[in-house]
C-alpha cells in the first residue's frame, strides 16, 4: 500500500470547484450574505413567526432573514414556506 502524498497537483485540484477556487466561492457567500443584510430586515429570532405573516398575507411582502429552529424550518417548509440559509462563514465562529 502506498502511502498518499500531496503533491502541488493534488492540493490545486482539490482547491478548485466547477472551475472556481475555495478563496472565489468563499467571496461569493460573502457576497451573497452581504447584499442579503443590506437588502432585507433581520427579524431574530422571530424568523419563522414573520415569514408564517408574510406568507399569509398579514404583513406586506418583504425580504427577512434572522435565526430558526431546524424544527422551525421544518415546519415553513411543511406549510409550503420555502427558506435558504445563509452561508455561514469562518469569521462567525469566532
Amino acid at each position: 500500500m502506498a502511502p498518499n502524498v500531496a503533491t502541488s497537483k493534488k492540493k490545486q485540484a482539490v482547491a478548485v470547484h466547477g472551475g472556481k477556487t475555495s478563496a472565489e466561492l468563499m467571496d461569493a457567500m460573502r457576497q451573497l450574505r452581504s447584499h442579503v443584510e443590506k437588502t432585507s430586515d433581520n427579524v431574530g429570532d422571530k424568523f419563522a413567526e414573520e415569514a408564517r405573516k408574510i406568507h399569509y398575507g398579514e404583513v406586506e411582502e418583504r425580504g427577512i432573514y434572522g435565526k430558526a429552529e431546524v424544527s422551525e424550518i421544518k415546519e415553513l417548509a411543511e406549510e409550503g414556506i420555502e427558506t435558504c440559509p445563509l452561508p455561514v462563514l469562518p469569521e462567525d465562529k469566532n
